[in-house]
């Protein structure tokens, strides 16, 4: 038991300092509260000590163990979902749109940036794309010649950004034809991609949605697929982002 105390206790300070570090002063100062609870049990235990008649203060004491165990698996569960799955701050430098491709992948979790402008007020609401690409690589999406910087431009300002798109790696759509790279072969599909969008100042989720690629069963001159890959897929026009994401930009 003192083992599994102190463990939880450690892990608490952590949580605490990785929160204060990260900006989130609600999540250190819980786990901060939590790697004191033994401390204020032993306090608790020291008042009702000497309480009579013993056998109530026994009970209460029990229920009282079984609360802070209940209320320590609980913190500790949103302490994993937070360490593991929530976004982080990110105090990293942005100079160009593509800076802001950790708000969708990263080796570290997702990320938000503070820096940028929030979702709020009337539109246009700037945004930037990536896909997650067939060779497990992150591009940013680049808008068809004449369509405004706020779609995912080169010269957007990342600190002008509201919004980010997250393309997934594409599902397999209708087949439509075999491609030739100098003697290997690929089928090419139909792409199918899901996305969401998020708020780029608080990585919070604004909506999710699917994405179609072509059907042009036109082969690209040159394609990246994963070791072992025998399939490459469409991308979605450029309309179609319009038309999938305008509802958010606009």
């Amino acid at each position: 038991m003192i083992r599994l105390a102190v463990v939880l206790i450690g892990l608490s300070v952590l949580f605490s300092v990785m929160g204060f570090k990260d900006g989130n002063v609600f999540v250190g100062v819980v786990f901060a509260l939590l790697a004191l609870s033994p401390l204020l049990y032993l306090a608790y235990f020291s008042a009702t000590r000497g309480n009579e008649p013993r056998k109530p203060a026994g009970k209460q004491r029990t229920l009282v163990l079984r609360l802070v165990a209940v209320g320590l698996v609980a913190v500790l569960g949103y302490g994993v979902y937070w360490v593991f799955a929530a976004p982080k701050s990110s105090d990293q430098a942005l100079e160009r749109a593509s800076d802001l491709e950790a708000g969708c992948y990263g080796s570290g979790g997702r990320k938000y940036f503070p820096d940028t402008a929030g979702y709020t007020g009337s539109g246009p609401h700037p945004i930037v794309m990536f896909d997650h690409g067939e060779a497990d690589d992150v591009n940013q999406m680049h808008p068809d010649t004449g369509v405004a910087d706020y779609w995912s431009g080169d010269d957007l300002d990342p600190h002008d950004v509201q919004l980010i798109a997250c393309l997934d790696a594409p599902d397999d759509g209708q087949y439509l034809t075999d491609c030739d790279f100098n003697g290997d072969s690929l089928k090419l599909y139909q792409g199918e991609y899901d996305f969401t969008v998020y708020e780029a100042k608080t990585g919070k989720e604004v909506g999710s949605g699917e994405i179609a690629g072509s059907t042009n069963p036109d082969c690209p001159f040159s394609a990246l697929v994963p070791d072992n890959g025998d399939r490459i897929h469409t991308d979605p026009d450029f309309a179609d982002y319009q038309s999938a994401l305008g509802r958010y930009v606009n």
